[in-house]
């Protein structure tokens, strides 16, 4: 029985001692992020979930690497930039050079990118990642209007391409060549065709800087109460967009 008690004992020292390490964590990042109060909360008072459940629905969510990494198998294993390079050389098919391509992209290289880009759309000029990540190139390089010409080549074969990601890096391209006014309606275009909360915060945010701020006020007001009448599981995964309207519309207020 002693040894069954200080095996349990173990178990629960370590368990409270995980719990302490994750709360810790996770109460830092919620601070630092601003969050709604009841996070902190269940952070403290639900063992080892409670932590865990924050960092499911709101830390992880956040981290680009976090968010590019689910469009991949995670057993799929990174090969090195130098495999990369050889298999663009053995074979150089649309996804190899793609594959390098992205590669460069994360290390910052997006000059050298662009050439495996468009050697990639030669072979298919339809390819939506290809053409995204064209455009992303461009943008990186500062060369807005080169593209401005990918995103409409890619919006023109599928503008609702990876749940409308091409939208906003439309947005970026049309703001670097001062196309305020285009930029404005590329945002009421993607609300109208995609209401959630995020859009509809991009968008009051181009038209308080427009100084629309009635039409601001009448979005977030709407977007808000939507929020508090939907169910819970959909007002905690997008708490974060509810809180920015919050604060625009105490921005509104204060001028």
């Amino acid at each position: 029985m002693g040894v069954f008690g200080e095996g349990a004992g173990n178990v629960v020292f370590f368990l409270t001692g995980l719990h302490v390490v994750l709360a810790i964590w996770m109460l830092y990042d919620a601070y630092r992020r601003g969050v709604e109060p009841y996070w902190f909360w269940i952070i403290v008072l639900v063992p080892i979930i409670g932590p865990l459940a924050y960092a499911l629905i709101v830390a992880l969510p956040s981290k680009r690497l976090f968010r590019r990494g689910l469009d991949k198998p995670l057993w799929q294993r990174k090969l090195s930039l130098d495999e990369l390079r050889y298999r663009v050389e053995r074979m150089p098919t649309v996804i190899n050079r793609v594959a390098l391509a992205e590669r460069l992209m994360d290390i910052g290289a997006h000059a050298e990118a662009i050439p495996h880009l468009e050697a990639a759309l030669t072979l298919d000029e339809t390819y939506c990642q290809a053409l995204y990540d064209l455009a992303v190139c461009h943008l990186a390089c500062r060369q807005a209007a080169q593209a401005l010409a990918v995103l409409d080549r890619l919006m023109k074969r599928d503008d609702r391409w990876a749940d409308y990601r091409a939208w906003h890096t439309l947005i970026e391209a049309q703001d670097a060549l001062g196309q305020t006014e285009a930029a404005l309606q590329t945002c009421r275009n993607l609300e109208r065709r995609v209401p959630t909360w995020e859009n509809k915060c991009r968008l009051a945010e181009r038209l308080i800087d427009d100084g629309r701020h009635g039409e601001a006020t009448q979005l977030l007001e709407q977007a808000l109460e939507d929020h508090r009448f939907a169910p819970l599981k959909i007002r905690l995964r997008h708490w974060r967009w509810a809180r920015r309207a919050q604060r625009l519309l105490r921005e509104i207020n204060g001028k």
